[in-house]
């Protein structure tokens, strides 16, 4: 793996360990605002880091209830940077209790990095499939187009 994927990899898997943790907060200051959704062929518009954190608080939910206890993610293809942005191809497996994957999400995002900063931010998000995709139907958003 090259050393942009690997860094990509260790930022994703530090976000899926803070999210199962419950540090919504956390988990959404690595995003940048306004933050355009993709998913079920829509779009939507998160404003503010307090509206994904009540976004990911419904998908936490839902992720407990179904008793996952792991989400690791695996990228399937990572673009070529240019000026600091990239496109990155996820698949995020969703493990229960032994280690079974019940549920899989395929996500590209878009991540832009400057040169002094240790991690990515994400700066949009395409579902094209989703693990829980009637949890997104009840996100609140900026904006829906």
């Amino acid at each position: 793996m090259d050393p942009m994927s690997k860094n990509v990899s260790a930022f994703l898997e530090r976000l899926s360990r803070v999210f199962i943790d419950g540090s919504l907060s956390e988990v959404a200051e690595n995003f940048v605002y306004p933050m355009p959704f993709y998913s079920n062929g829509g779009l939507a518009v998160f404003g503010s880091a307090d509206t994904l954190i009540e976004g990911l608080t419904l998908y936490r939910d839902a992720v407990r209830k179904a008793r996952i206890r792991k989400i690791v993610p695996r990228i399937v293809a990572h673009g070529v940077p240019s000026r600091g942005y990239s496109n990155v191809w996820v698949e995020w497996d969703h493990l229960d209790v032994l280690g079974l994957c019940k549920r899989t999400s395929q996500v590209r995002y878009v991540l832009f990095q400057d040169a002094s900063s240790l991690f990515p931010k994400i700066e949009m998000v395409d579902y094209t499939v989703s693990a829980f995709p009637e949890v997104q139907d009840h996100f609140p958003m900026m904006a829906t187009a």
